[in-house]
């Protein structure tokens, strides 16, 4: 009896299908089973930063909106004349150097945080799963970190849009912030409730269950400290 439940398990590991990063949004438990045995994580990857480029890329070509003032433009006034303001002598000379150059690292900081986050979470995960003694692998882990991405790279995309269409700099439209003003008492809290954030920790929480066979309590503990990590350094940044 033991030799023919064997035999199955090792049949439905060979006939499982892949895990599908274009379902996941509408099947997330499902692909989560996926990857327990078929992980995936290149494409899936690749796919979310090229969605974090669309939503750097829409505000610079739009002209307005985004994470920061770009610096183009900023020495135009509506006194000059249009011959001045099209016929200046050097191009470059509308372009604010420190603006730009802050631009720049902020893109690359934030296209390093979406491709960072999900093998050092998952390296955290493996470390901790060893420690209470599940069998799976750090591929596995490392997959369902980066599907769970998706929807944090959405939810930028959306805010990217939103920022764009409003001409608003780094707005968080995802978040409770929006109802009260920076110096507000609550102001941490609210944006650590931030939609695709919250998303992303249940997701991650349903992953270890699904994925990695965490019992629920433990996967419970884990999406509370991951909580608790987002809360305090919503606090810190308030304060810096």
């Amino acid at each position: 009896m033991e030799q023919r439940s064997e035999a199955y398990d090792l049949e439905e590991i060979h006939t499982v299908k892949k895990p599908n990063i274009f379902s996941f949004l509408f099947s997330p438990i499902k692909q989560f089973d996926r990857i327990r045995y078929e992980p995936r994580a290149l494409g899936p990857m690749f796919l979310i930063l090229a969605i974090v480029l669309i939503g750097l890329l829409i505000p610079l070509l739009a002209g307005q909106g985004g994470l920061l003032p770009t610096g183009i433009g900023d020495s135009y006034s509506e006194d000059m004349y249009m011959d001045e303001y099209y016929y200046e002598s050097d191009p470059l000379s509308s372009i604010n150097v420190e603006s730009f150059i802050m631009g720049v690292v902020l893109w690359i900081s934030i296209l390093g945080i979406f491709a960072i986050i999900p093998p050092a979470l998952a390296l955290l995960l493996f470390a901790f799963s060893k420690m209470h003694n599940r069998e799976t692998t750090y591929g596995a882990l490392y997959s369902m970190t980066v599907f769970a991405s998706l929807v944090p790279s959405i939810g930028f995309l959306y805010i990217m849009i939103m920022n764009t269409i409003a001409s608003t700099y780094g707005y968080i439209y995802t978040a409770p912030t929006v109802f009260v003003s920076e110096e507000h008492l609550l102001y941490p809290f609210l944006a650590s409730l931030e939609v695709s954030t919250i998303l992303f920790i249940i997701l991650i929480v349903i992953g270890l269950m699904r994925t990695a066979a965490f019992d629920r309590l433990v996967a419970l503990a884990v999406g509370v400290g991951m909580y608790a990590l987002v809360f305090i350094f919503q606090v810190i940044g308030g304060m810096l």
